[in-house]
């Protein structure tokens, strides 16, 4: 019987090959023509093959199962690679304004709060009321458990490994992992969990960057068109609304919603066509080289932020994106 990384790792090469089946299907969009009604046949069909083949992964797969689960992927892949080759290379981005600026999302516009924080406000979500120097420990606890989400925890399996990879592409091992780490963390309170995981998906969970918001606020009444582009396995798009984010943002383009995540390219040609705008004349701002330089294969410039607060930040954004005579103030 294979192992659980072997497990692991064909759960993961399905993943890919799905992602890899939509950059496929989002080049022939681009290169003029539509998905007819056998083309859509074709899409649906290859999905529910690609949730067949996770559905055998997650049940109890020999090694012949997952030497055919692997061929078939293997051949989406190397189909997307030769796709992609013959496409002409991104020609250099122009100098000056912007029509558009991509956002990434946690880092960069907002933050989450704090594990105190996040774990007070659940509780008294769930009217759980817990003393402080209980709490503080309980702080640690989940902290140590990789709670709220954002960073990996180090002691994941070899099969909540392939589930964490997934997170964000689907909303399902998205809840699935989180609930793991909730259990495994030990926290006392189970009529809890629903309310500290709903916690990390809602308005009062995030913290928005003053200076990032002024900076939306005047690209908008600038001209710039703006979409936020995140690595995200739920629908950011109400925290947008409540936090009065959406006034000025006209798109969210979410890694789950597409099934490609950043650094793939596909996540940022998306967000260019649904803003209307050719990637060599969008500007993508980020905190996270690895994912947020993604585009860059497209044409987009992109702008990593420096690990700081403040207006300074944002400064370069302002000037690359309408260039150093627009007026930037709000």
């Amino acid at each position: 019987m294979p192992d659980t990384r072997e497990i692991a790792e064909a759960m993961i090469l399905v993943d890919r090959a799905r992602a890899d089946a939509g950059r496929t299907h989002l080049r022939s969009l681009f290169r003029g023509k539509e998905v007819d009604g056998a083309g859509a046949q074709r899409r649906e069909a290859e999905r529910d093959a690609f949730a067949a083949d996770m559905a055998v992964l997650e049940g109890s797969p020999t090694r012949a199962d997952i030497a055919r689960v692997t061929a078939r992927c293997a051949h989406v892949h190397v189909q997307a690679v030769r796709g992609a080759a013959v496409e002409p290379p991104a020609a250099a981005p122009p100098a000056g304004a912007a029509e558009a600026v991509l956002l990434d999302w946690a880092g960069t516009v907002a933050h989450l709060e704090s594990t105190d924080e996040w774990l007070s406000g659940a509780l008294a979500e769930a009217g759980i009321t817990v003393p402080a120097q209980d709490r503080a420990a309980w702080v640690r606890q989940a902290e140590a458990a990789g709670l709220p989400g954002g960073r990996r925890p180090a002691d994941l399996s070899p099969h909540a490994l392939a589930a964490w990879w997934r997170r964000d592409l689907d909303p399902q091992a998205h809840r699935s992992v989180y609930d793991r780490l909730l259990e495994e963390a030990g926290l006392p309170w189970p009529e809890a969990a629903g309310a500290l995981y709903r916690r990390t998906m809602s308005a009062d969970g995030w913290r928005i960057d003053p200076a990032a918001r002024r900076a939306v606020v005047g690209l908008c009444r600038a001209g710039v068109r703006l979409a936020v582009v995140s690595n995200i396995g739920w629908d950011l798009r109400p925290v947008l609304r409540q936090h009065d984010l959406m006034t000025w943002i006209s798109d969210c383009v979410m890694s789950y919603d597409i099934a490609a995540r950043k650094p793939a390219p596909t996540i940022f040609a998306v967000a260019c066509q649904r803003l209307g705008v050719q990637p060599r004349n969008a500007l993508m701002v980020g905190d996270t080289p690895e994912a947020d330089q993604g585009g860059q294969a497209l044409g987009i410039r992109t702008i990593i932020l420096p690990k700081l607060s403040g207006e300074d930040r944002w400064e370069p954004v302002l000037d690359a994106a309408l260039g150093s005579s627009a007026e930037t103030s709000s």
